[in-house]
């Protein structure tokens, strides 16, 4: 089971990729004939995401996509995909892959394990 927090995260991150993907490609892509739609609710959704945060996971989360730019990122064979440093065996366990809010001891930022 993931942890709620978590799955939070990871949606909200997917969400405001898709959001600046689609504002910063809608000149081009318009220029293109492409029509953009969906802005509107995929904002909303932001939104709604950030409701159901703990307001100190939000603070957190915000505060590491300032510095970063990519404050949620997956964990692959083991290492961190932010810094590219090896986690934990007591972080990375398979009993606490995704139970638990992980966050990476060296960037700060917070960690999921994809499904394999």
């Amino acid at each position: 089971m993931i942890q709620p927090q978590t799955e939070l995260l990871v949606a909200l991150n997917h969400l405001e990729l898709m959001i600046h993907e689609a504002t910063d490609e809608a000149p081009k892509l318009k220029a293109m004939g492409f029509k953009i739609d969906g802005l509107e609710q995929l904002q909303k959704a932001q939104a709604d995401l950030e409701k159901q945060l703990e307001p100190a996971v939000l603070k957190q989360y915000q505060r590491l996509q300032q510095r970063s730019g990519r404050p949620v990122v997956p964990v692959i064979n083991g290492n961190c995909c932010g810094c590219y440093i090896k986690i934990p065996t007591a972080v990375a366990s398979d009993a606490a892959k995704n139970r638990t809010l992980a966050t990476c001891g060296n960037c700060g930022r917070f960690l999921y394990w994809p499904s394999e």
